[in-house]
């Protein structure tokens, strides 16, 4: 069955003239690609979502045996459609490890504390064993007008800081001359990076929110966390860093209180900044997991740009099966929808590649693992590509596409629009071009805003291109009430919907693909590269 409003002025246009879109460029005429975005239906659509998105798939949990049953699918599905391994194989390796920690002491002079009784790691902290000498260096700020690190070596030593830095808002900051405190308050990274520079081999916090900060650190240090099995020696912001409470620090040194030793500490004239020896003990699990990114390319048929790689992309994980109740997280919406979406644009583009009608640029096909974990198949991806990133023309990225919010309740013939016009006009022009001559769907940018509480634009893989410049577009209809839930079933997606949201992507990358000129990156993003 044909959805109902298959492309709309088709009828109208069998000799379709050129678009202006931005600075006088022109869209080429995509009659030709016409008759391939066509083979994008729901009927196929649902029959690769029934299979994807099946209890036997077990939620395809990145490491777990359901998101390897779907990454042989994939590839299956890559290999007969007819694209070409990438570096010999479907399959891009992606190292991964599980860390969790179950339990740990600390000693710091006389003190011995225990794990989430008495003190907490800071998210990230990868030792098991330390043992360092323990110094005292105030705030731990070093800038003009003031320099806690002034005549005490650090190198190799662990530092005892406070949280915050000099004054008060009642009587004013010392940094900042008013009653605003300065970066050194509200960016702690800013004392970590500088520790780090100065050869600390530890960092110890003490925080008069320590109570607050461990209730909400706990329960996230003690679940199991997944991240790249990566080398991360050198970056600051992994520095082993612990968080204890104001009483731990004054029964450590025998100071009297934190309020005198704020009054003294400038004039140094604490009796002794040495603390002692400081040893860290951490029961931890570490497990490496074996996953893989599926890519497959269908390459360009230009000698002159097929150097050039226009990417399509989704992610194939969820959230796998609920532990206790052993109900299955099928994920047909996130992202069975996306996933199956980039199948159908496979075979629309290697349909076209066996009629002699491929594109000129290469097309590279990514499905994604480790989304769910943090984004961690396109980081790696992006840190490891399987070409130069300066020869990635842009990234399609389909996420959620199959169902609709409480916003479109009424009207299934929409898509939000992420990002865009953030680095290229270019490509936000070819896209609302194709939209009105060849979809009619209703292109929504409520997202598309740096202030967007939602923070969308950091929560799919079109960020891990984004960072590096890479002009994208994450198509996305919104969340429901089945969001990483059990409900997220195939039955339930919007077949015909979805349907018209892939013929979009498919002849926007057509464009893309076999445009004379690359695309032009002339805009400043306005999304921080910085999640």
């Amino acid at each position: 069955m044909r959805m109902k409003h298959f492309f709309p002025l088709f009828t109208l246009l069998t000799s379709f003239a050129v678009v202006q879109v931005a600075q006088g460029q022109t869209l080429q005429s995509l009659d030709s690609a016409l008759q391939w975005a066509q083979t994008i239906t729901a009927e196929s659509l649902s029959d690769h979502l029934y299979i994807l998105a099946a209890d036997s798939m077990e939620g395809r949990e990145t490491g777990k045996e359901g998101q390897r049953k779907a990454a042989a699918y994939l590839a299956e599905q890559f290999k007969s459609m007819g694209l070409e391994p990438v570096n010999g194989s479907y399959f891009q390796e992606v190292p991964l490890k599980v860390s969790a920690i179950k339990g740990g002491v600390l000693s710091l002079g006389d003190e011995k504390l225990t794990f989430k009784n008495d003190f907490v790691p800071y998210p990230g902290i990868e030792v098991q064993e330390l043992n360092a000498e323990a110094v005292f260096v105030g705030f731990g700020i070093q800038t003009p007008g003031w320099d806690d690190y002034a005549g005490v070596d650090v190198k190799g030593k662990a530092v005892i800081l406070l949280s915050g830095e000099p004054g008060s808002a009642e009587k004013g900051y010392v940094l900042s001359g008013t009653k605003e405190e300065s970066r050194w308050s509200k960016d702690p990274s800013m004392k970590r990076n500088l520790a780090d520079s100065l050869g600390a081999a530890a960092i110890v916090m003490v925080s008069p929110e320590f109570v607050t900060l461990k209730s909400r650190l706990v329960p996230w240090l003690s679940r199991e966390r997944m991240r790249l099995d990566v080398n991360r020696e050198g970056e600051g912001t992994d520095l082993p860093t612990l968080i204890v409470s104001e009483d731990v620090l004054l029964r450590a040194s025998g100071w009297k209180s934190i309020k005198d030793i704020k009054k003294k500490w400038p004039k140094r004239k604490l009796k002794s900044t040495a603390l002692g020896a400081m040893e860290l003990s951490l029961a931890r699990k570490d497990e490496k997991v074996s996953a893989a990114n599926v890519w497959g390319l269908l390459p360009g048929s230009d000698p002159g740009l097929s150097q050039e790689i226009v990417v399509l992309t989704s992610h194939y994980d969820h959230v796998g099966v609920d532990e206790k109740e052993g109900e299955v997280y099928n994920g047909a919406d996130d992202d069975g929808s996306g996933t199956v979406s980039l199948l159908e644009n496979v075979d629309a583009w290697t349909s076209a590649h066996r009629a002699g009608q491929g594109p000129r640029r290469s097309v590279l096909f990514v499905a994604f693992v480790g989304e769910e974990k943090g984004l961690l198949g396109s980081e790696w991806y992006s840190d490891h590509p399987a070409f130069p990133l300066d020869q990635h023309v842009c990234d399609l990225n389909m996420d959620m596409v199959g169902r609709f919010d409480e916003a479109h309740a009424d009207d299934d013939r929409y898509v939000y629009l992420i990002g865009s016009d953030k680095l290229s006009s270019e490509l936000h022009e070819i896209s609302e071009a194709v939209n009105e001559e060849h979809i009619g769907l209703s292109l929504d940018y409520t997202f598309n805003a740096p202030d967007d509480p939602n923070r969308f634009y950091y929560r799919s893989d079109h960020y891990n291109f984004a960072k590096h410049g890479i002009p994208v577009i994450f198509y996305f209809s919104g969340v429901h009430e089945d969001y990483h839930g059990i409900g997220d079933t195939p039955d339930k997606v919007r077949y015909p919907k979805m349907a018209e949201i892939g013929r979009l992507v498919f002849l926007t990358s057509w464009e893309v693909a076999n445009r004379d000129n690359k695309l032009l990156v002339d805009r400043v993003n306005d999304f921080p590269t910085d999640r």
